[in-house]
């Protein structure tokens, strides 16, 4: 919830000294809030757009006044954070950070006249049936042969990432299923083939000559590969800054009388992070972050 973060800086800030407040707005108020409203007004803009397609004018125009709204709160956070303590951070922040930056200005909308408002229900999700996000810590390092995968805490999508080696390690010769590897047993699924839909972090390889592989296996099928190598300011690369996020997705047939199934996260290149699995048959739905995670009840033994 793109809400949670402005909340919780405001009451901080009120519970704060009142001597206090300026300085805990420039070093972060300003841009947790900021970020909530960052946040608001891409969301909302997408929403627009959805609804518009719907053939939902009231609800379209609902979500562009609320991206139009979010848009003038960072021009008025912005010029507090200059004015404050009679400009003695003046010119620090600024709108249009850089010779390529186009995130602070306001996406295009679609407004209909004579349509007037209605907010929609926004506060539900249910879990989509054929469809499991994953959650990370059912993950097991397998054969590390050297190389720390771990879980860490504090970063990613829900605050939790599995790495696949440090960087400085080195690589593997070949990715295979039996090599280092992260492994999660899922249940029985009833179907002939699944689709991994994985988020990992997006980075750059560690040096020239160096790749930035990480592989898939199901039930200990032949690895499927990915490689990311994004070239610099191209639509994916400037896509995968913007959600912070690489979405790969490996198709695998399965056996839909098995009563479990081991989906295994091989190492490549060390330094690999995935934040997000999601094990898809036929019922994911198009979304930014994904389906909640929801525990796995395996009968695996």
């Amino acid at each position: 919830d793109y809400r949670s973060l402005g909340t919780l800086t405001k009451s901080i800030m009120n519970q704060l000294p009142a001597a206090q407040r300026p300085s805990f707005f420039e070093m972060a108020g300003y841009p947790m809030l900021a970020a909530e409203q960052m946040n608001r007004k891409f969301l909302m803009a997408q929403l627009n757009h959805s609804y518009s397609n719907r053939l939902m004018p009231q609800e379209a125009n609902w979500a562009a006044r609320q991206s139009q709204e979010a848009f003038d709160s960072i021009a008025t956070l912005t010029r507090v954070y200059n004015e404050q303590l009679d400009g003695k951070w003046q010119g620090m922040m600024k709108l249009a950070p850089g010779w390529c930056a186009l995130y602070q200005q306001l996406p295009a909308l679609n407004l209909h006249d004579n349509e007037g408002e209605q907010e929609p229900p926004l506060d539900h999700w249910t879990q989509p049936e054929r469809v499991m996000a994953v959650p990370l810590t059912q993950f097991k390092p397998k054969n590390a042969d050297g190389h720390q995968l771990r879980l860490v805490e504090g970063i990613g999508y829900d605050w939790q990432v599995l790495q696949l080696g440090e960087p400085t390690e080195q690589p593997a010769a070949s990715v295979t299923a039996s090599g280092p590897r992260f492994e999660c047993h899922l249940p029985q699924i009833a179907a002939d083939s699944v689709t991994i839909h994985l988020y990992t972090v997006p980075f750059w390889p560690l040096c020239k000559g160096r790749q930035f592989r990480m592989g898939v296996s199901l039930d200990g099928a032949q690895p499927q590969i990915f490689d990311h190598q994004p070239k610099e300011y191209s639509l994916q690369w400037k896509d995968e800054v913007l959600r912070n996020s690489t979405v790969t997705s490996f198709r695998f047939p399965i056996d839909r009388s098995a009563s479990s199934h081991t989906l295994s996260l091989l190492l490549g290149d060390p330094g690999m992070m995935v934040q997000k699995v999601i094990v898809d048959w036929g019922g994911l739905q198009a979304s930014y972050l994904g389906p909640q995670t929801t525990r796995i009840q395996s009968s695996h033994k």
